[in-house]
This record gives C-alpha cells, sequence and structure tokens, in this order.
C-alpha cells in the first residue's frame, strides 16, 4: 500500500526516521522514495551561503522606509496552485533540515585502497578512486551511506541498510557484498545473505552468487556464479567481464594513477579478462594486447596512449 500517497504527515515521518523497517524499505523502493532520496543526496552536498544578519537587517530597513504605500489586493488560489506552493514550502522545509546536517565522508585516490567501519560494525573497503559518504549522527536510525566507485561491504545485522548511488539502491539486512557504480554502470555481487537492487522502480533479490548489471535504467545481465571469499580487487586482481573499452581504460586509470589518452573510436571494443595491480606495464599488456590494441606508455610522465589497432 502506497501510504505516503494518502498520509499527509508520512514524509516528515520518513525524514525524521519514524516508519517502521518494512515501511521505510517499501518508500524507498519505490520510483517517489528513490527521487526523495537523490534530492536528500543532492542536498547534502551543497553549502549553505554565508548570512550577514546586520547587512540584511540594514538593507530591509532602507526598503521599507523608501517604499510608498500600494492598494492591498486578495489573491484566491486555485487548489492546483495551493498544492503546488504546498510542495514548494515542503521541499524548503526539507532542504533547510538537510542543509544542517552535514555528513562524513571518505575517499580513496588513485591507486589507493583504505579500509572504513561505520558506527555500527559493518566495515566496507574502498577501491581506488572512490567515495563513501554517511551521516554519523543519524545512523542508529537510518543506516544509509552514498557510494561512488567500489566497495565490498561486511554488514551487521540490524535495520534496513542502503546504499545509494548515480543508478539505483542497493539494500540489505546484514550480509557481504560488492557494489561498483562507475560510468552510469552499476555493478552488485552477493557474496552472503539477501541483498535487494532496485533502479527505477524494478527490484530484484540476490542470493549468495548471484549478479546484476544495470547500465543507467536497463538490465544488462543477471547471472550466477561461484562463490569465493571476497572480490578479486581485494586480493590485487581487477577482474573485468563484458566491458566496453572506456570501462577498461577507467580501471587502468583509477588502479595505477596513470593518465589516459584515447580518441574514442573504439568504444564498442568489448572486453574480458583480469590484471594485477602489481605492474602497470603487465596489466596494459594483458588488457591492450589481448585486444589487439598498438599503444605506448611513458613511466615518466605516467601517460598511456592508445594509438589503435596493430598494424
Amino acid at each position: 500500500m502506497n501510504n505516503w500517497k494518502k498520509d499527509d504527515t508520512f514524509l516528515s515521518k520518513w525524514l525524521n526516521n519514524e516508519l517502521s523497517d518494512a515501511e521505510k524499505e517499501a518508500f524507498e523502493s519505490s520510483q517517489d522514495g528513490i527521487e526523495f532520496l537523490k534530492l536528500i543526496e543532492a542536498t547534502e552536498e551543497l553549502k549553505a551561503p554565508e548570512y550577514d544578519i546586520h547587512r540584511e537587517l540594514s538593507e530591509l530597513k532602507n526598503k521599507i522606509s523608501s517604499s510608498t504605500a500600494a492598494p492591498k489586493k486578495t489573491i484566491f488560489m486555485q487548489p492546483v496552485f495551493r498544492l503546488a506552493v504546498a510542495a514548494a514550502l515542503l521541499l524548503a522545509v526539507t532542504l533547510t533540515y538537510l542543509l544542517t546536517n552535514s555528513g562524513t565522508t571518505i575517499s580513496t585516490g588513485l591507486s589507493e585502497q583504505e579500509i572504513v567501519v561505520l558506527p555500527d560494525g559493518t566495515e566496507v573497503k574502498l577501491n581506488a578512486n572512490s567515495t563513501l559518504t554517511y551521516d554519523e549522527k543519524k545512523w542508529p536510525q537510518n543506516r544509509r551511506v552514498k557510494l561512488s566507485g567500489e566497495a565490498f561491504f561486511n554488514v551487521t545485522s540490524g535495520n534496513t541498510f542502503s546504499i545509494i548511488t548515480e543508478t539505483g539502491i542497493t539494500t540489505v539486512l546484514g550480509t557481504s557484498f560488492n557494489v561498483k557504480s562507475r560510468l552510469e554502470t552499476l555493478d552488485v555481487f552477493c557474496f552472503t545473505g539477501k541483498v535487494r537492487v532496485t533502479v527505477n522502480e524494478e527490484s530484484i533479490n540476490l542470493n549468495p552468487g548471484m549478479t546484476v548489471r544495470f547500465t543507467g535504467p536497463d538490465l544488462i545481465k543477471a547471472e550466477t556464479k561461484s562463490v569465493d571469499d571476497g572480490p578479486s580487487w581485494m586480493n590485487g586482481i581487477t577482474n573485468l567481464e563484458d566491458v566496453p573499452l572506456p570501462v577498461a581504460l577507467a580501471e587502468l586509470k583509477h588502479i595505477f594513477g596513470v593518465s589516459i589518452e584515447y580518441d574514442g573510436s573504439l568504444d564498442s571494443v568489448i572486453y574480458n579478462g583480469a590484471f594485477p595491480h602489481e605492474k602497470p606495464e603487465a596489466a596494459f599488456k594483458l588488457v591492450l594486447d589481448n585486444l589487439g590494441l598498438d599503444y605506448s606508455y611513458d613511466s615518466d610522465t605516467r601517460l598511456l596512449k592508445v594509438i589503435g589497432p596493430n598494424p
């Protein structure tokens, strides 16, 4: 039942973490909930402008003293317009509420990895060039993080745990799984427990060994694999399956911290394979030689140039 469409107080209850886990999960898995979560994540990155109260009071007094009295008008609002005004007021209140609550952000640079322990003991291993954001003050009532990049999660049991990415939302109660969100593509692999992935209004439940990939709003593939102890990148190996060349090049950039010169003419080339993180030259060979591409690498400037197909 879509309670949020019938209860005028539903959104305020949601913002104040007064919903049950079932109500919260149902709402955040809906299209309306996804849009509100995106709004929250966007506004949390904003900064409120500096406010000089003395200057504003002075300007207000000047306007009052220089203005002339104008005849009063009575304005009657149509029901639709009143609804729009109410929505605008709700948005303003929501933005004010969110702007006063900043979060904690942890980022890894190119070729860096980091382990983050969240307030409930949940362990997150961030891969290279990734960012994790969460609100420590609200954590006991709202276990929600924003992820850009790739991370492996080992979530402690408790209330609903949500990972917000550019493409969709991954929701769990207590499990271990890998989430990767880069270049509008979302990859989720479940290692233990159960994971729910929601993109737009489509939700898929993953059991151990199941993996899904979305590119934008579209489900690209869903399959079952053998379950290991964790993702290969935690053991120093990046494994890529059915990814276009720009994605493979982006992984080389994230892992080795190199600059890449590429003209975009081979975007349709698909790569399947793996490369170790120890030596960049070996990784370039495993990726580009296997694709039959000519390239050059300057170790001094750390510039990798993809020239084109081998002559």
